[in-house]
């Protein structure tokens, strides 16, 4: 009996061995490459984490090897700017064949499980497109129209449900994906909400269980908080009250966690990129919590943290100089001691031609008060922003260098989207950040009157 369980044991060793010197291989077939390296990352939050580098082999390809294990996400590619997602842990090869100059165009070839993946973001893309339409027609619908519509979102309701029950049956790790990214319409799953932000901003994460270990891993965790918090930005509350839904819903996550970490930095990378105020409270967080177990990711987020000092409520605008269309230059600091509205905006921006005669009133009504706007185009086209500015009748000065989304001014200052308004009082610090319409107006009002 002694050597019976002596003999199981040892084969239980032996098997354990085996499974932990499993590897698998990833091959990228990639053509036209420029550079002989290719590197393999990881996301963890805050940071893409070099894996492992290849160099090109004699056949032109590149290849990673990595441990099996449960499926996890990488990312393949010459840098963080060219990179693919992928992956890799139980499939014993993976192949990647396309262009490197363009690597997220490229295609596998030897792999079931990316495949999948491919479909099934296709599907949820589809489910996320109809459920936004659907939200849009029914903000603008009465009546028998609104109940149509709210039919068709209990349909889309009813696909996303069984999308997520057929996966919980054949595939644990797609399952984990799709609920993440299932979210059913308030109108025809209101429960105890008495209005739909309360519903989104307690139920957004209804199906995900997050101490699952998979969700360390899953770069989907730091997407679905990033925009969990970009639609509560969106959303007329206080910024308490803002702040406590986050956080009640970092609490979902166990603390230190992979999974707090990709949440918490989603949470942050989202409010640094609105310059919201609240930014440096989530971040001072993350790095607290991370600083020991994971430098890299916190050293980038110590680094947005003290870029965003100058560009948050209470920090000191930086000055600029730039060519006014006569050529000539022109600074912010040519408006000291104005109260100042910085407008980030191109003639091709819709949005902000639709924002353009609210701006106009404004300067019109506080302009002899001391009140100014400096405009910074976003334009490559200059007769197309002289047009822009006729046609909408903007008085005040304006500037750029015509590089587009490369403009010097907007990458200083972390402009992603247009338009992007900075209100800076007559010391030249921030006092508010992307005020548009009523809000604009009211704070003016508040600093005049």
């Amino acid at each position: 009996m002694a050597r019976s369980i002596l003999w199981i044991s040892l084969l239980l060793i032996t098997a354990s061995l085996n499974a932990q010197d499993k590897t698998v291989t990833l091959r990228c077939e990639l053509s036209n490459c420029v550079e002989d390296v290719l590197t393999l990352y990881q996301f963890r939050g805050g940071a893409f984490v070099p894996v492992q580098q290849s160099n090109q082999g004699e056949d032109t390809a590149f290849e990673f090897k990595v441990e099996a294990s449960t499926p996890r996400f990488y990312y393949a590619g010459t840098n963080t700017k060219n990179m693919i997602p992928l992956i890799l842990g139980s499939e014993e090869k993976v192949v990647l064949k396309g262009p490197c100059g363009s690597i997220r165009g490229a295609r596998f070839t030897a792999s079931k499980l990316n495949n999948d993946y491919t479909r099934l973001k296709k599907e949820l893309n589809q489910l996320r497109k109809e459920s936004s339409n659907l939200v849009r027609k029914h903000g603008r619908a009465f009546g028998a129209d609104r109940e149509a519509i709210e039919a068709q979102m209990k349909t889309v309701d009813d696909k996303k449900l069984a999308l997520l029950d057929s996966l919980k049956m054949t595939n644990d790790f797609f399952a984990s994906i799709v609920a993440i990214n299932t979210y059913l319409s308030y109108q025809n799953n209101a429960g105890n909400y008495s209005n739909p932000l309360d519903h989104f901003a307690n139920e957004y994460f209804h199906f995900v269980d997050f101490s699952q270990p998979v969700y360390n891993h899953l770069p989907w965790v730091f997407e679905a908080f990033k925009n969990y918090t970009s639609t509560l930005m969106g959303q007329r509350i206080r910024p308490e009250a803002k702040q406590a839904y986050m956080e009640n819903a970092l609490a979902l996550t166990p603390k230190g966690s992979g999974a707090h970490q990709l949440a918490l930095s989603g949470v942050a990378t989202a409010l640094s990129q609105k310059r919201d105020p609240l930014f440096p409270y989530f971040a001072k967080q993350f790095i607290t919590t991370f600083k020991d177990t994971d430098p890299a990711a916190v050293a980038s987020i110590e680094a947005e943290l003290e870029k965003s000092k100058n560009f948050t409520v209470g920090g000191q605008a930086p000055d600029f100089t730039q060519k006014t269309p006569e050529g000539e230059d022109f600074s912010l600091s040519d408006l000291k001691g104005k109260v100042v509205l910085l407008d980030f905006w191109a003639s091709w921006c819709g949005p902000c031609r639709r924002e353009n005669p609210n701006v106009v009133k404004m300067y019109k009504k506080y302009h002899d008060q001391g009140f100014d706007v400096l405009g910074v185009s976003l334009d490559r086209t200059k007769d197309k922003w002289l047009k822009a500015i006729e046609t909408d009748g903007l008085e005040w000065n304006h500037v750029s260098d015509l590089k587009g989304w490369q403009n010097a001014v907007a990458n200083e200052y972390g402009v992603r989207s247009i338009p992007s308004t900075f209100l800076l009082n007559r010391e030249g610090k921030i006092v508010a950040t992307n005020l548009r319409g009523p809000a604009l107006e009211a704070k003016l009002k508040e600093l005049f009157e």
